[in-house]
């Protein structure tokens, strides 16, 4: 599925184009926290004494779904416990497929990291899987609203000095791709944890380890993505 009438491209075609920096989700696009995630959620279900509790939103701040499923009066309470369980589950998660390659290949100043983390979960998770942190790294707690609304994306922008319509926004999740059109961003979807047909993006790929970039003269950076 495409959005903005971009084209994906023709069969057999690598798809090529020119952005000024790339926007990159974390968890289900970079690492895969999956089961880390899920053994949290579930324990913080069980925790928060939820009958018939499942997890089933990625890409959504913690906060938003701490407020879905309790109360007002217990939401601080929701949220620390969360923010807990999760931080201290990192058995399992990894790089994904590409991941460490694609990001060698940009500049420092041509990439960051907006994820509905914390800080302290995205830092954990990074370190866990081998990725360093970005400078300019935006998370759930530096944001009045999270995704799907596009504040993250537009504050990723800013801080690394790029118009939000010249930067590709690389998401996993439906909530993520939908705060990427909004910004006005380019977006790549990045199969896996959704069915394709739930990613409406300008481009869809199954995996990052076909996706290259090279830094080109004034501070543009070449995409090239795998034929279809």
């Amino acid at each position: 599925m495409t959005a903005h009438g971009a084209l994906p491209g023709i069969k057999g075609q690598i798809r090529q184009f020119t952005v000024q920096a790339l926007l990159f989700d974390l968890d289900g696009t970079l690492i895969d926290s999956t089961a880390a995630t899920e053994r949290a959620w579930r324990r913080w279900g069980e925790m928060m004494g939820l009958d018939g509790f499942s997890y089933g939103s990625h890409g959504v701040p913690a906060q938003a779904l701490v407020e879905r499923h309790v109360a007002a009066d217990r939401h601080a309470e929701g949220f620390e416990l969360i923010k807990s369980l999760e931080t201290a589950d990192t058995a399992g998660i990894v790089r994904k497929a590409g991941a460490a390659e694609l990001l060698a290949s940009l500049p420092d100043d041509a990439w960051t990291i907006v994820t509905s983390c914390t800080q302290g979960l995205a830092e954990a998770r990074l370190e866990a899987a081998g990725i360093r942190a970005p400078a300019h790294m935006v998370t759930a707690d530096q944001v009045a609203n999270g995704k799907p609304h596009p504040e993250p994306f537009l504050l990723g922008a800013s801080r690394l000095g790029a118009d939000i319509r010249h930067c590709l926004v690389v998401e996993d999740a439906p909530a993520g791709l939908a705060a990427g059109r909004a910004s006005g961003a380019v977006t790549l979807a990045v199969a896996g944890t959704s069915a394709v047909q739930d990613l409406d993006a300008h481009y869809v790929v199954d995996s990052l380890a076909g996706v290259s970039a090279v830094a080109l003269p004034h501070g543009r950076i070449q995409v090239t993505l795998p034929g279809l």
